[in-house]
């Protein structure tokens, strides 16, 4: 996989983990997955997020499914996968090393794990710098992962990540759309892309230079995210309306995610998967709960969108 290609992909869907019903990995599972986000339209596949349930998998599992994501692309998708996981730098330079080992094109910082909740700017930069020091030329990324809280990148950290070259991909989560104004300002001409995570606001971040969406709206409808992220910049009635049902379907799948989205992709027959989750509290929705889901989904299959 090229820089080039892993610069200009516009849709990174966050993967979804698919679960056996004894909440061991599906790995079958997770080959359709794979296949199922690629055959919609998305170039760039992130796993080892949030919505993979990296935070409840054991370290191997980790690189595991890693190794198993970028075999299955086969080249066909550009991967990346979080890797910052350990106690000191040291520990998180070499869980990135696993991570580029088995073939990520860039090996993502989660932005909540150099540091617990109170480090300061200077001492979280340290711990950066640390590890961009130690990790040679691997490309890098982050994701202001918002638990167990979020981690905001500053505009000036930011300049100085995108300006050494090393930085290729950023999950933006501030919803703040002169915030990513400013990244963008501050790494312009550099190999450091934006990506939205706010499904809401991918229009007004791609006309600002924003290269696109990384989130779970990408879970839901990938190829409605493809074809948005495509012609975002056009700003139109057909985008604004694409970009409103996909705010919606995003807000409502909330409850229980991820299982609600697992739910979700097999009931509408799009992906064989079970809704079994290993975060707290995710488990499968009762009808009554589920109902506002399938409602979305007629609403939206009988508009028949014709997207030009």
């Amino acid at each position: 996989m090229t820089s080039d290609k892993l610069m200009t992909n516009a849709v990174w869907p966050v993967m979804l983990t698919p679960m056996n019903w004894d909440r061991t990995i599906d790995w079958d599972g997770v080959d359709r997955i794979t296949d199922w986000y690629i055959d919609a339209g998305c170039e760039g596949l992130f796993t080892n997020s949030r919505s993979s349930e990296v935070e409840f998998l054991t370290p191997e599992e980790r690189v595991e499914l890693a190794a198993r994501v970028v075999k299955r692309a086969a080249g066909r998708a550009a991967v990346v996968a979080t890797g910052t996981f350990g106690e000191t730098a040291e520990q998180e330079i070499e869980s990135i090393k696993r991570i580029h080992d088995v073939g990520a094109d860039a090996v993502i910082i989660l932005t909540n794990h150099l540091g617990d909740q109170g480090t300061s700017e200077a001492q979280w930069t340290g711990q950066l710098e640390r590890i961009v020091d130690g990790t040679g030329d691997i490309p890098l990324g982050f994701y202001e992962c918002p638990t167990p809280w979020k981690r905001l990148v500053p505009a000036n950290v930011y300049e100085w990540a995108a300006h050494t070259g090393r930085f290729v991909f950023h999950k933006d989560v501030s919803h703040s759309v002169p915030d990513m104004a400013a990244k963008l300002a501050v790494s312009e001409g550099t190999p450091m892309r934006l990506y939205n995570g706010q499904i809401s606001s991918v229009i007004e971040s791609m006309q600002l230079g924003g290269s696109g969406h990384s989130g779970y709206a990408s879970s839901l409808y990938p190829e409605l995210v493809v074809w948005l992220c495509a012609n975002g910049t056009r700003d139109d009635e057909q985008t604004r309306l694409v970009q409103r049902l996909l705010t919606v379907a995003e807000r409502m799948i909330n409850v229980n995610y991820p299982s609600s989205a697992k739910q979700w992709l097999s009931h509408r027959g799009e992906v064989e998967i079970t809704p079994i989750s290993r975060m707290p509290l995710a488990n499968a929705l009762d009808d009554h709960g589920f109902a506002p889901l399938q409602n979305m989904t007629e609403i939206i299959e009988s508009l028949d969108l014709q997207l030009a």
